[in-house]
């Protein structure tokens, strides 16, 4: 180890991480940067002296929000057709 490294602030570890930049976060969600532009505007987001940064405990919840609603919809649309089926029985 040189001086230089010495002096460089040691990397956090990304689950200790408060933030990630949208190439990060992009990584996280198994998305690319460019979808995840896309999704910039609804997704928990905070711009710092213009930079974005993407706090990680809001974009989990938003993450289980949008992945439970999703499920819901999918269980009622199951049920829904099931329903159709057993009517025309």
């Amino acid at each position: 180890m040189d001086a230089q490294d010495e002096k460089r602030p040691a990397r956090l570890a990304l689950a200790d991480r408060l933030a990630l930049r949208p190439a990060e976060a992009a990584q996280a969600l198994g998305v690319s940067e460019r979808k995840l532009r896309q999704l910039l505007p609804r997704l928990p987001h905070v711009r710092l002296d213009g930079v974005v940064v993407i706090p990680v405990d809001p974009l989990r919840r938003w993450l289980a929000e949008h992945a439970e609603a999703q499920g819901s919809r999918v269980d009622a649309a199951v049920a829904e057709v099931l329903a159709e089926i057993r009517q025309a029985r």
